[in-house]
C-alpha cells in the first residue's frame, strides 16, 4: 500500500528552484511540503510508455484474499466505513493479464457486504508513468470498465496531486512567482493541469476525489508576501470555481504519519491540523484522508500514534476534529499492525469513520 503526500520535497519544488532561482527559493529544501513519498517523479523522458495490452490465455493467479478479507471484517466489526485500496495503474501498465488478475482479487474483496468502494489509483499521473491525458484517460476507461464487470455498483475513487493549486491560483493582483509557478508546472506535468483533471471527472466514472492541493514549501510562501494556510484556502477556492463539487464527492488528504515518536511542538500538531484538515472541511471538502496508520517507508516504520499505540499530540488534534464531527480516513494493511488487528482497529476507530483496508494488488 503506496500513501502519498508524506512529507517531502519532490519534483514540483525542484522545478520552482530551477525556474524562480535559487537565490528566491533557497529555504525551499528545509520545508514540510506536500509532495509524494515515492520521491521526486522520474522525468518524462525518462519514464516508460504504457506497454502493449494483448488479450492474455493464461490469467495471472489472484492473491490469497485471507489475510485482507480478514481485515474487512474486523474493520466492519469495530464500525468502520470500509473502502478498498488497489493500485491498478501499475496493473494495467503491466499487461492484461496482471490487471485482470488484480481485478478477480479486488472483485472478490468487493463482494463482502459493507464494502462501500474502491480506490484504483494512488496519485494518479504523479510519477506512476500515465503522462499524458490520453494515458490517463485510457487508464480510468479501463478500470472503470473492469470494476464494473467485478464488482458492478461500486463507487470508484481516485487519489491526486494537482500541482499548479499550490501556486495561488486567481491570487488579485496577480503574483509573478504564482504565475511562473503555474506556467512551469504545465509544462512539468501537463496531465495534471487543472484542465486535465477538470476533463477527468467530466468522464463520469470516478466518484470521489481524494484532492492533495501541492502546496509549496513555507518559506516559499513567506518570500511571496503570503503563507501556507492563505496557500490552502486559494487552493481550495479554485476547486471550488472550477465545478469539480458537483463532478465528483471531493476529499482532501494528507500525510501525517511521522517515523518514531512524534517529535512536533503542541502548536506546531494544531496548525498543521488546521492547514490540512480544518481548511478543507471548510472549504467543501467532506472528509480528510491522512495518510497512514502504520506502514514502512524509507526504512523507517511510519505511523500517528507513537509505537506500542501511545497517542501523541498530534493525536489529541486528531480526535478533538472527530469529536467536532469530522469525517477522517486513513489507511491500514493486515500485515503492518503496531500490536494486532482488533486492538489497532479499536484505536484507530477512536479517530477515524472510515479506512482503506489493502486489497493485496501492489
Amino acid at each position: 500500500m503506496t500513501r502519498a503526500s508524506r512529507a517531502r520535497r519532490g519534483a514540483v519544488t525542484a522545478v520552482l528552484v530551477a525556474v524562480l532561482g535559487a537565490s528566491a527559493l533557497s529555504a525551499c529544501s528545509t520545508s514540510s511540503a506536500a509532495h509524494s513519498p515515492k520521491g521526486p517523479a522520474t522525468p518524462t523522458s525518462a519514464r516508460p510508455s504504457p506497454p502493449a495490452r494483448p488479450s492474455g490465455t493464461s490469467p495471472v493467479a489472484p492473491a490469497r484474499t485471507g489475510d485482507y478479507a480478514a481485515a474487512v471484517h474486523a474493520a466492519l466489526r469495530h464500525g468502520l466505513q470500509v473502502w478498498l485500496e488497489a493500485d491498478l495503474v501499475k496493473r494495467w501498465r503491466e499487461g492484461s493479464d496482471s490487471f485482470d488478475a488484480a481485478l478477480v482479487q479486488v472483485g472478490s474483496l468487493a463482494a463482502i457486504p459493507g464494502v462501500i468502494g474502491v480506490k484504483i489509483a494512488d496519485e494518479l499521473g504523479y510519477g506512476d508513468g500515465l503522462d499524458s491525458t490520453a494515458q490517463v484517460t485510457a487508464f480510468l476507461n479501463a478500470a472503470a470498465a473492469g470494476m464494473h464487470r467485478v464488482a458492478p455498483g461500486k463507487p470508484l475513487l481516485v487519489d491526486m496531486i494537482v500541482p499548479q493549486l499550490g501556486c495561488l491560483p486567481d491570487h488579485q493582483p496577480p503574483l509573478l512567482w504564482s504565475t511562473e509557478c503555474t506556467v512551469k508546472l504545465a509544462g512539468q506535468y501537463p496531465q495534471l493541469m487543472l484542465s486535465a483533471v477538470t476533463s477527468y471527472l467530466h468522464l463520469g466514472v470516478i466518484s470521489v476525489l481524494d484532492l492533495s492541493t501541492g502546496l509549496l514549501p513555507d518559506t516559499t510562501y513567506g518570500g511571496w508576501g503570503t503563507d501556507r494556510d492563505t496557500a490552502q484556502k486559494y487552493a481550495w477556492s479554485k476547486a471550488t470555481r472550477l465545478g469539480w463539487g458537483s463532478l465528483v464527492t471531493l476529499h482532501a488528504r494528507k500525510a501525517l504519519a511521522h517515523p518514531g515518536t512524534y517529535s512536533e511542538s503542541d502548536s506546531t500538531a494544531a496548525a498543521d491540523v488546521h492547514t490540512w484538515v480544518d481548511i478543507p472541511l471548510e472549504s467543501g471538502a467532506s472528509a480528510v484522508d491522512v495518510w497512514t496508520w502504520r506502514q514502512k517507508y524509507q526504512g523507517d516504520i511510519n505511523r500517528l500514534l507513537d509505537p506500542e499505540l501511545k497517542p501523541n499530540v498530534l493525536w489529541e488534534q486528531l480526535m478533538m476534529r472527530r469529536a467536532h464531527g469530522a469525517k477522517l480516513f486513513t489507511h491500514l494493511s493486515p500485515h503492518s499492525l503496531e500490536v494486532g488487528l482488533d486492538a489497532d482497529l479499536s484505536v484507530l476507530a477512536e479517530v477515524f469513520t472510515a479506512v482503506f483496508i489493502a486489497a493485496g494488488t501492489g
